[in-house]
C-alpha cells in the first residue's frame, strides 16, 4: 500500500505518471523469474540470487542520482564507494520530515553545482571525484535529460549522450544507462576476471574490452542484472570464491 500527498488534486495523467515511475523505480518490470531460471546454469549467479533473492535492480528517473553512483563507483572498492555515499548523504542530500520520519534524498545536481569541489573534498572525502561529481551536476544543470527519454533512443545514442557528461566515459555511461549493459572499470575488472574466468589480469585496464565481450557472450540480455546482483553480493561470494581484490 503506497499513499501518495499533494497540495492540489491530481488529475488521471498525473496519477497515470506517478504510478509509471513508482513502478519503474521499483522495478515492476524485471522478469526475475526468468534470471533465476538462466542463473541456474551458472553457479556463481545461482550463489548470488539464492544470498539476495527477490532484489529488483529498479531505479529512478533521476539521471543525476545515476551520475553520483556511477562517479563514486570510478577506481573504487565497494568500502570505499559507500564511505563516499554515505558521508555525501550526511552532509549534502536533501532532508526531508513528513508524518515523524525523517528521509534522506540524494543531493540535486543544483545543491553539488553550487557547493563547489572543495567542500566536497573536506564534507565527503572525494578527493579528484570532487571536480568531476561538481562539473557533472553543472552540465546537467543546463541540460538536464531523463533515463525514461534515453530509453526512448537507440542504446548507442544513448550512451554517446551520457558520455557528454564531464567525468562520464564507458564504464560510468553503463552505469547510468544499465540495461542489458556490464559495465567494467579497472578494479571490477579483477573481480570479474577472477569469478567468471578463473584468472587474475596482469593488466586489467587493457583487458577490460576482451572481459566486457565475455561476460556480454555469458550472460546475453541478463547482462545488467547479473552485474547487480554480483556487485551487492560481493561481500558473500568472497567467502566462497578466491578473491584478490575486495576492499
Amino acid at each position: 500500500m503506497l499513499s501518495i500527498y499533494s497540495k492540489s488534486k491530481f488529475s488521471l495523467s498525473e496519477i497515470n505518471q506517478v504510478r509509471a515511475t513508482i513502478e519503474h523505480g521499483l522495478g515492476k518490470d524485471e522478469d526475475l523469474k526468468g534470471f533465476y531460471a538462466f542463473a541456474k546454469s551458472d553457479p556463481i549467479l545461482h550463489e548470488a540470487t539464492k544470498d539476495l533473492s527477490g532484489m529488483r535492480a529498479g531505479t529512478l528517473d533521476s539521471v543525476f542520482e545515476r551520475v553520483i553512483l556511477a562517479i563514486l563507483l570510478q577506481m573504487a572498492p565497494i568500502e570505499r564507494s559507500q564511505q563516499m555515499m554515505e558521508l555525501l548523504l550526511d552532509n549534502l542530500g536533501a532532508k526531508l520530515l513528513f508524518d515523524g520520519q525523517s528521509v534522506t534524498l540524494w543531493p540535486r545536481a543544483e545543491t553539488i553545482a553550487a557547493a563547489g569541489p572543495e567542500l566536497l573534498r573536506e564534507k565527503a572525502k572525494l578527493g579528484y571525484r570532487a571536480d568531476r561529481l561538481v562539473s557533472a551536476a553543472q552540465y546537467l544543470v543546463e541540460n538536464p535529460m531523463s533515463l525514461s527519454g534515453l530509453a526512448a533512443l537507440p542504446a548507442e545514442q544513448a550512451l554517446f549522450q551520457l558520455k557528454n557528461i564531464p567525468g562520464i566515459g564507458d564504464y560510468s555511461a553503463g552505469i547510468i544507462y544499465g540495461r542489458a549493459s556490464v559495465p567494467i572499470d579497472s578494479w571490477s575488472a579483477v573481480i570479474m576476471s577472477e569469478l567468471f574466468f578463473k584468472k587474475t589480469p596482469k593488466n586489467p585496464r587493457q583487458e577490460i574490452p576482451d572481459l566486457m565481450a565475455g561476460l556480454k557472450k555469458r550472460w546475453g540480455k541478463w547482462g545488467w542484472l547479473a552485474f547487480v546482483y554480483v556487485l551487492n553480493d560481493l561481500n558473500n561470494l568472497s567467502k566462497r570464491f578466491e578473491l584478490s581484490r575486495i576492499t
